[in-house]
């Protein structure tokens, strides 16, 4: 049973607080991508004119604007810090930014655009994984390029880090995820158990576990040293699309695509990461375009209208 919410939004069922909208950010045009430093004072986005907005939270003041010269941006990713942020195109350029100026500090160009890029939790390195590529790891200082992960049949969903940065998951195209040592580059456990695509990964704050998740339409929670499934939730209604853990690692969040019509908002369902209980689910009227936990233990979620982004505190 739902209920109507304010300015359109809908409470699925009675568990948990009613989000409450804590931001609204103007836009030229319509966002189509969010990223939330994990600070929480700072939110990026790509807009379809083709511009790369900066802004500081609470206030909502406009920080930068990055003309992207016509890119097709199909991935973006801010440092948990909010240091630096770095957007990936379709023709293959991928691009790190200083948020402070908006000066250029890497440009690489690749023969493919990225499924999936992540900064390590120190901003220090930056892991991309283009279409049918291996993933790659990238000082975003200096543009070098650190390691690449071994090459599998095509390529990456999803990439996690460990919160201390000495492992990194990815969850391939050939439904294996792999659990590598994010320094070396040696692979150090893997689990073939999904029958589809997983398409995200999430570790759990001790870095025990790791949180699989895609078309299955199930979380697993597995071994990070061995791989194996240590449990596995219910079977959800809809593909899994993204996972995470909060800084205490009590919760979980999970968003679910809508598989019939990709351009409908599927619910967010959050879920004790111990027992898998789920304590709030919450279906936004539009797409959720990004957002994440907070380092002080908010869950924060982005919407957008034609000329706003709505920053809505789910937790």
């Amino acid at each position: 049973m739902t209920r109507p919410f304010a300015a359109g939004l809908m409470l699925v069922g009675s568990l948990g607080a009613q989000p409450t909208e804590v931001a609204t950010l103007a836009t030229p045009a319509k966002a189509t991508s969010f990223v939330l430093a994990k600070t929480g004072r700072l939110a990026g986005a790509v807009c379809e004119d083709r511009k790369l907005l900066l802004w500081t939270l609470p206030d909502g003041r406009m920080l930068q604007t990055i003309d992207l010269s016509g890119r097709d941006i199909d991935a973006i990713a801010i440092s948990e810090d909010g240091a630096r942020i770095a957007a990936g195109d379709h023709g293959g350029g991928y691009t790190v930014w200083a948020t402070s100026t908006g000066a250029r500090q890497m440009h690489i160009q690749m023969p493919f655009y990225p499924f999936a890029l992540v900064f390590s939790p120190d901003g220090k390195r930056l892991a991309i994984a283009p279409v049918g590529e291996p993933v790659q790891i990238y000082d975003p200082a200096s543009g070098q390029k650190r390691l690449a992960l071994q090459r599998t049949t095509g390529g990456t969903a999803a990439i996690a880090f460990s919160r201390d940065g000495g492992r990194i998951a990815t969850a391939g195209t050939d439904t294996v995820v792999r659990i590598y040592d994010a320094r070396g580059g040696e692979l150090l456990a893997r689990n073939a158990d999904f029958l589809l695509v997983p398409l995200t990964a999430s570790f759990t704050a001790d870095g025990k576990q790791l949180l699989a998740a895609g078309a299955d339409k199930i979380i697993a929670w597995l071994d990070a040293a061995n791989g194996n499934v240590i449990r596995a939730s219910a079977k959800a209604a809809d593909p899994v699309m993204s996972l995470h853990v909060s800084p205490d690692g009590s919760l979980v969040a999970a968003l679910l695509m809508h598989a019939d019509n990709m351009l409908m908002a599927g619910p967010l369902v959050i879920s004790e990461t111990a027992s898998g209980r789920k304590v709030q689910e919450w279906l936004p009227a539009s797409l959720a375009l990004g957002g994440g936990w907070t380092e002080d233990g908010r869950l924060l979620v982005a919407t957008a209208t034609a000329k706003a982004i709505h920053i809505w505190r789910v937790r």
